[in-house]
Order: structure tokens, then sequence, then C-alpha cells
């Protein structure tokens, strides 16, 4: 996992390995599969995640039910608007 870490980071920083040729080029001096190699030609996170065994942070929020006296006063009110437009 270190090696394909190094190798991301040294594409960030060097300019001229912005084209596949030269991406290839030096995919082809490392020590990497060639699975894990074609993902990063491709651009391909899916597999890059799933071979360095990345899962993706997922967040649940919950949200508080509304007290019961809430809704009790909302009926009401909604009684009250009807009653006062039928007047």
């Amino acid at each position: 996992m270190s090696n394909v870490i190094q190798i991301l980071e040294q594409m960030g920083r060097d300019a001229s390995l912005q084209n596949n040729q030269a991406i290839e080029q030096l995919l082809t001096t490392t020590e990497l599969d060639s699975e894990t190699s074609q993902a990063i030609v491709n651009k391909d996170i899916n597999t890059l995640e799933k071979q360095m065994c990345i899962t993706p942070i997922i967040a649940h929020v919950l949200h508080p039910a509304e007290e019961e006296e809430n809704k009790d006063e909302n009926k009401k009110e909604n009684k009250d608007v009807k009653n006062a437009v039928n007047s």
C-alpha cells in the first residue's frame, strides 16, 4: 500500500507525469501488480480503494421526533383557524 501512495504522491509532485504515456512508463519501473497499475492509468478510484482496503466513511444523522405537545398544539391551532374562517 505504501508503494501505491508513494507513486501517487510522486505523480502529484512531478508535472511531467501528467500524461498517460509518462504515467505508464513510471509504472513499469515500479513493483506494483498489473491490476493496480491499470487502475492508476484508468483513474479507477473504486478499484484502488478496494485494493488498498479503503472504505468510505459514511455518517448518519438522526433528527429527534417532535414532542407530542407540539403536535397537539398544532392541531388545536388548525382547528381555531378553520373555525375563524368558517365564522
